[in-house]
């Protein structure tokens, strides 16, 4: 059944990586049933062994884990009652998901900007091209996979736009600002003499061989995070959580935030917003601390 939702999820054009997780829940479930001893019909799933096997998760890894398990099992349950292969009622109706303790992400200042930048300060490839993603995560807090997957011809240097591909394989167009726009430039023009040139790829690594993976951006930015001093793991989702603050700190409105970050939903800004909430509302209490005030 898993490999038949499988079909399911390419049919719906969902991303090489949400099907990845999905069919990686459903195997994991397979072999949660498999390790308590169970050969269960669809039907005879109760709600009991949803939350056993949610909570056998959380015990063993953490409850941001068994709260990602619970979600993609609970539409895989939706897809077998669909099917009709589910006639007694879905357990998942009778369970709720985990609770997950929020976390905020530290967010990126202007010196740990300026930090990363200097150290692909550099004329070489792999410099110009550092400098053009590092800025690129800056200027639009794209996804990592959005990024890795713009082809070449999708940058227009003159109106400063550039399509993406996001999650739903749902096209978009982005803007970037001047100085991103010059560090494309640049890297374009480096780009000519690589050995893929050619190639659809607008990210292109060192070895002759193959574009840019995802791996090597993710790596990229830790390593650059290193060299920089910057605190804490450098990964892509921390540009995306500063690029909504600061868009949200100079007044940008929640509907172009949408649109930019390719957010469906509203929950998102107000999730990805936190940290800066958090650091406007301290801020805040700084210039109208009532204690302050009594006692002056």
């Amino acid at each position: 059944m898993a490999e038949r939702w499988r079909k399911t999820i390419k049919a719906k054009a969902l991303s090489a990586k949400t099907e990845e997780r999905y069919l990686a829940t459903a195997q994991r479930w397979a072999r949660w049933l498999d390790e308590q001893g169970l050969d269960l019909e669809p039907d005879d799933v109760k709600a009991h062994h949803v939350d056993d096997f949610t909570a056998d998760i959380i015990a063993a890894t953490s409850a941001a884990n068994g709260a990602h398990h619970y979600r993609n099992l609970r539409v895989f349950f939706a897809w077998l009652a669909k099917r009709e292969e589910i006639t007694k009622g879905n357990p998942f109706d009778k369970t709720e998901a985990p609770n997950v303790p929020e976390k905020i992400t530290p967010l990126l200042d202007d010196e740990h900007h300026a930090a990363l930048l200097l150290t692909c300060d550099g004329k070489d490839l792999q410099s110009l091209r550092d400098r053009a993603i590092v800025l690129l995560f800056i200027d639009t807090g794209m996804r990592v996979s959005e990024l890795n997957s713009i082809q070449k011809d999708a940058v227009d240097l003159k109106t400063k736009h550039l399509v993406l591909v996001g999650k739903g394989q749902k096209v978009r167009v982005v803007r970037f600002g001047n100085s991103t726009g010059l560090a494309l430039a640049r890297y374009l023009k480096a780009r000519e003499k690589h050995p893929l040139a050619d190639s659809p790829a607008l990210w292109l690594s060192r070895l002759a061989t193959k574009p840019l993976s995802i791996h090597g951006i993710q790596t990229m930015l830790n390593r650059r995070g290193k060299l920089a001093g910057v605190p804490g793991s450098v990964h892509p989702h921390r540009f995306r959580h500063d690029f909504s603050d600061r868009w949200q700190a100079n007044g940008g409105s929640e509907a172009g935030l949408m649109e930019i970050a390719g957010w469906s939903s509203t929950k998102m800004p107000r999730h990805y917003g936190k940290a800066a909430k958090t650091r406007r509302a301290l801020a805040e209490h700084e210039r109208i601390s009532p204690a302050d005030s009594l006692v002056a």
